[in-house]
């Protein structure tokens, strides 16, 4: 027995000593410095990275650990891999990975049906191991993904983990399983050891990367996960289409409206029962008659349906009344979407919208502009007509602008009258373009004053969509 014992202490030590060096690497620090900074002997620290200290002191490790400045996994993974087993192991007997829950969901789930329906059918087949939802700020993807994943967990007990992507990191706070979230972030955007990512996640059966925003290296790791794992299967949301990896990619636009529907009642309509639930709850005192509901779906209509717009311009009915709130969204759509008491957000819809347009290309850009001078819905085919270009080409553009959220789908009632799918430019898009042609324009989508959306369009396309 002697000897299994001492193997199992040969690897920890060495395991100590792989994760020290890559963290004092990283802190960008020699071995001299460290000294230096901790009060720990060159030597101490050298013995540790040659795995020949088999016990390490706590206290030894924590101040090296305080001197590198680390926090979160690393720091968590370095601790625990100073005591008696490797952090992966540790983490996983403070929470089994096989009965990983997902993060509970806060407001109302409304509109999504169809949506969620498509999502766990495709991740509860054998066939489709990756899914992609892609769609504007504040569309509710992440709803949909919470909403998705709460489904399966109940339908199947299927073991999850979800991972926040963007904010910040704290793996000690909260329940192990943030812990473990966390580290496989870090892992990710590091691009840490891929042997330490598969012991983090092993068990799991569903792994949810939520607002995924970077590029090339993260891809890379998820499709050798997959490889890797026949039974992992990939969640995806993100704001940029270009991340989409797989065939399978749901654009989510926002949620239905029809104002002039008369089949079904305003207050049934899924933007505005959305919209009326807030003001239930901060204005009690409003009676939801038919005229106040029909307020509110007007600026619901003003505001798209986007659930986060429309979560925004409800905080204002602290200051308005509905018909107050109304005559705002009419005048300045684009103002309500930043709540009344965060003026000062340093990334809002607003600046979602601006860099979503800045980043498109020019004939995309100017295809915007063009489709944002028609009144009304349209087809790829009446846009193909009026620009004289090639079907295909424009098909593409509208695909472009309707993945980033800048054009939405209408709804499919008039879609199904002549057998075909019809879109619109957003009204806060709209308005936004509206401001812009008042002041200079992004780069991309400038176009000149003399010349028309239309003819801008086809003089930039024409080498690219000429038939």
């Amino acid at each position: 027995m002697a000897p299994k014992i001492e193997a199992s202490v040969s690897g920890h030590a060495q395991r100590l000593s792989q994760l020290l060096k890559e963290a004092r690497t990283w802190s960008g620090l020699t071995q001299e410095q460290l000294a230096g900074l901790s009060t720990v002997s060159v030597r101490a620290i050298r013995d540790l990275e040659l795995g020949r200290v088999q016990r390490p002191r706590k206290e030894t490790v924590r101040l090296l650990a305080d001197a590198m400045r680390l926090s979160g996994p690393r720091r968590a993974a370095l601790e625990m891999a100073a005591g008696s087993q490797p952090a992966a192991d540790a983490l996983q007997k403070m929470d089994d990975t096989h009965s990983a829950t997902p993060p509970m969901s806060t407001g109302p789930f409304v509109g999504r049906g169809p949506q969620l329906r498509a999502v766990t059918e495709l991740l509860g087949t054998d066939g489709e191991r990756l899914v992609s939802i892609v769609g504007g700020m504040g569309v509710g993807k992440t709803r949909l993904a919470l909403e998705a994943v709460q489904v399966l967990h109940r339908r199947h007990q299927t073991p999850i983990v979800w991972v926040p992507m963007g904010g910040s990191v704290n793996a000690l706070a909260g329940r192990p399983q943030q812990m473990r979230a966390n580290w496989v972030r870090e892992l990710l955007n590091d691009c840490g050891s891929f042997a330490e990512l598969t012991k983090v996640i092993d068990g799991t059966k569903l792994l949810v990367l939520d607002g995924l925003e970077v590029t090339g290296s993260v891809w890379s790791v998820v499709s050798q996960l997959l490889n890797n794992n026949p039974q992992l299967r990939v969640l995806v949301t993100t704001r940029d289409p270009e991340l989409g990896l797989g065939s399978r990619l749901l654009a989510l636009a926002p949620l239905a409206l029809r104002v002039d529907n008369t089949s079904v009642a305003l207050a049934e309509q899924p933007a505005v029962a959305l919209m009326m639930s807030y003001l239930r709850h901060l204005r009690p005192e409003v009676l939801p008659t038919e005229a106040v509901v029909a307020t509110m779906a007007r600026v619901c209509q003003a505001l798209d349906g986007v659930p986060l717009a429309l979560e925004s311009a409800a905080s204002w009915l602290s200051v308005y009344a509905p018909h107050q709130l109304l005559e705002a969204a009419q005048r300045s759509p684009v103002t309500l979407t930043q709540p009344v008491s965060d003026a000062g957000a340093a990334f809002g819809f607003r600046r979602f919208l601006e860099h979503s347009i800045a980043g498109l290309s020019p004939q995309h850009g100017a295809l915007l502009y063009a489709l944002a001078g028609y009144e009304g819905s349209w087809t790829v085919d009446t846009v193909a007509h009026h620009t004289r270009g090639n079907p295909a080409w424009v098909g593409r553009g509208v695909h472009a602008l309707l993945v980033r959220g800048l054009i939405c789908p209408i709804g499919a009632e008039e879609s199904q009258a002549d057998g075909v799918n019809r879109f619109s430019v957003l009204n806060l898009v709209k308005h936004l373009l509206a401001a812009e042609s008042r002041a200079p324009l992004p780069v991309a989508v400038q176009v000149p004053a003399a010349v028309s959306p239309i003819e801008s369009v086809e003089r930039l396309a024409t080498p690219i969509c000429a038939t």
